[in-house]
């Protein structure tokens, strides 16, 4: 499968010294037997909202860029450095949607493996429900190239190219019944 494109499968060398012993310790570790370094395969945080309309239509984007280029998606992205959660949604949504959240509850978390650039980088997706009361100036922007309000039986799993996503819109519509 994609086991691949793991990191213990990719990484054939010490980032720190260069040696190419630099070999796996077990699933969420790395070493390097010549200048010690060790290296941890952790997950990255990431955001993704559920936002729903007056029409109970869930929010779906497409995707511009790899990984699942013009797939749906959810909106949201990567957590920053030195940022919460709760921010990185804000700013998020407000990149890619040029929207304002009014309200944001904690609604799961779900992990995922991303695949990008001949790696796979595992994240943790945080996902926030968001009440938005305005969307006059929804327009897609940064990453998203459309943007489209779809009823929960009109969703087609098969568009949606990440599976975290496809759980996490599993969970939420199961969770609403």
């Amino acid at each position: 499968m994609r086991t691949q494109f793991y990191p213990e499968n990719v990484f054939k060398f010490c980032p720190r010294c260069g040696s190419s012993r630099f070999i796996p310790v077990n699933d969420k570790e790395m070493h390097c037997t010549t200048c010690g370094f060790r290296y941890f395969v952790n997950p990255a945080a990431a955001v993704a909202a559920l936002i729903t309309d007056t029409s109970n239509r869930l929010l779906l984007t497409r995707r511009r860029n790899a990984p699942s280029e013009g797939m749906l998606d959810l909106p949201g992205g990567f957590v920053d450095k030195f940022e919460t959660a709760e921010d990185a949604i804000i700013r998020e949504i407000k990149e890619e949607l040029n929207i304002r959240i009014d309200e944001i509850s904690f609604f799961g978390s779900f992990p995922n493996e991303y695949l990008f650039g001949g790696i796979v980088y595992f994240t943790l997706d945080i996902v926030f429900e968001c009440a938005v009361s305005n969307f006059d100036t929804l327009r897609p922007a940064d990453d998203v190239t459309s943007c489209e309000f779809i009823t929960p039986d009109k969703i087609n799993l098969n568009e949606i190219g990440l599976d975290s996503v496809k759980n996490i819109i599993l969970a939420y519509w199961n969770a609403k019944k």
